[in-house]
Parts: C-alpha cells; structure tokens; sequence
C-alpha cells in the first residue's frame, strides 16, 4: 500500500507538504501550483489510495458537500450540478444534489444535512430574497455559498452571472437590428435572478433613448410565456422585439409565436435567456445570452472549499455572460 511518506521520499518534499496536496488544503497554505501538479502525479503514477474512513475521522469531516438546487430539469442547473460535481470529485469530495422545486419546505430538508453536519457545507439557491432557512445557517455560523442569487442583507458569498450585463446584450442586439418596440418577459421579482434582469433591461432601455413596449412579470414557466406572448401580440402597437428572461419563457414564447403563425426573425425578433441546446436546428431562429454554467458551479464548490477552510471570500463573484447569435 502506497503511503503519502513514499510520495514525499520520490520528490524529496515534506510528507506536510503532500498531505496538504491529498487533501485539498494547498491553497490554505499556498503551495504552489507545479509543486501540486508535482504531487498529484507522482500519486497516480504510484497507485496512492486514500481511506476515506481514515481521512474522515481524522479530519472530523465528511468529506461530502451538499448542492440544493431549484429545478433539475432545467438545463441551467443540471449544467451548474455537472460543474461542482467535477470540481468535488477533482478535490476528494461527494456532491449530495437535492432538488428543492423552488419549495422552502425542501429547501429546510436539505438545510438540516449541514445542520445535522451530515455534509460539511452547501451549495445553493436561494428560493427567495428573504429566506428564513438560509439566515439561520449564517446565524449559526455553518458554511455555505449561494448561487445564481442571494439572500438580502446576509454576508454571504455568491458566485452567479451578471445578470444585468446579459440583459445589456439582449437590447443592445434588438436595437441595433433596428427594433424600438422591445418588450420584456420574466419571473416574479421575488427571485433576485429576475430582479436583476428586469433592472438590467430597464437601464439598456434608457440609455438607448427608448421606453419599453411592456414589461411582464410571471410565473417562469413555458405555459406563461406562450399566454403572455399572445397578448402582446394583441397590443397596439405590437412589440417587434421580445426578450425572455429565462429557458421556460422563451420556450413557451416561440410555440405562441408558432401557433399564431408569426415569422421569425420576420415579423418578431426573440432574445433569450440561457442557451437552448440544438437551437440552430430551430426553424425560428433564436439568438441567445449564454451562461458558463459548469464554471459557475465549479467556482461556487471553489468559493465553498475557501470558506470550510476559514479563508476569506469575496461576498460576490460575477461572471460575465456572452451572446450566441443566430
């Protein structure tokens, strides 16, 4: 059985220095980069095998982190699950992925793993802007990272895109494809993620010099996006550019549009929110404001491992988002 003192004796290191490197510490003390790289082959090239049960009890921790999403069959947050759960297994940690539907109920479950230290952090989504679990993990001290939005009023980290910069894209492409009559579509703003682009939208509006044709708040599902798009087309004067602020919304907008047999890019221009895998192979073309959502993932689990470690974080960790025209 190889032992972390055989690796330190072919690289004539510490056997500190590799353990800090086998257990995903080298970034508290600062090894650097091709000291680690260093290390972790030489581990795979010997055959090293940790005991997970003798690294648990020595270390006191599980080893596992809990990620507590909204709604798994959305593309966004399978693709933010596949993310952390390659940088967990990277780090030596098991992702527990619970499914909160947007449920406070199921959000409390999946609180109680880090209250309970069944896992010894989490990941997660807030299901509000005022969420009571949430405060109670930061009162009681307990590690955890927010993504894609954030509780009001709480210190606590959060790795999302800038939502408002990908609102800027969507109008800064609809105007300059000559659209004046832009309306908006999204979620309630109850959910900071369209708090944010709701405002992003409003101030691309006004610096272009233009007022919004409408601006809809629903529910983000396909079947508000279709009913809202029908009314609008029934609007004088008929928006020419739509924008959706999220998947559902501009899934359920293209079978309105479908339906009522409106041409586009012809007749209304859409911008969406999130990619749509396969999009091109629409006969409707959809141009799209793309999130990195592995990387998201990723650096929350990143964010996550800083604050086990009692090193300090930034309260927001931005990433930018891109146009996919088409």
């Amino acid at each position: 059985m190889v032992r972390m003192k055989d690796i330190a004796l072919k690289l004539k290191l510490s056997q500190t220095t590799v353990s800090h490197v086998l257990t995903g510490k080298h970034e508290l003390y600062r090894i650097s980069p091709g000291t680690v790289a260093r290390v972790k082959k030489m581990a795979e090239e010997l055959g090293y095998r940790s005991s997970a049960l003798a690294r648990a009890f020595r270390d006191r921790r599980s080893y596992s982190v809990a990620l507590a999403v909204e709604d798994l069959t959305n593309p966004f947050w399978t693709g933010v699950a596949t993310g952390a759960e390659q940088e967990a297994e990277r780090q030596g940690y098991v992702l527990v992925v619970s499914n909160t539907n947007g449920d406070p109920t199921r959000e409390r479950r999946a609180v109680q793993m880090l209250q309970e230290r069944r896992v010894d952090g989490m990941i997660v989504s807030p299901v509000t802007v005022a969420d009571a679990a949430l405060a109670d993990l930061h009162k009681e001290g307990l590690p955890f990272v927010q993504i894609d939005r954030s509780v009001k009023g709480e210190d606590v980290p959060c790795v999302r895109t800038d939502h408002g910069a990908g609102s800027a894209l969507a109008v800064d492409h609809l105007v300059k494809r000559g659209h004046k009559e832009i309306a908006y579509i999204g979620g309630p703003e109850e959910l900071q993620t369209f708090e944010l682009r709701v405002e992003g939208f409003r101030k691309a509006m006004a610096r272009h010099g233009l007022k919004p044709a409408a601006v809809r708040l629903v529910a983000p599902t396909e079947e508000s996006g279709a009913a809202t798009v029908k009314e609008l087309l029934a609007a004088s004067p008929k928006p020419t550019g739509l924008y959706t602020a999220n998947i559902k919304l501009t899934v359920g907008a293209l079978r309105a549009l479908r339906a009522e047999g409106v041409a586009v890019p012809g007749e209304v221009e859409i911008v969406g929110f999130d990619d749509i895998a396969m999009a091109d192979l629409f006969s409707m073309p959809v141009t799209t404001v793309c999130q990195d959502v592995a990387a998201i993932g990723r650096e929350a689990f990143r964010a996550l491992l800083r604050v086990m470690n009692g090193q300090k974080v930034p309260r927001e960790q931005l990433l930018p988002p891109r146009l996919k025209v088409r």
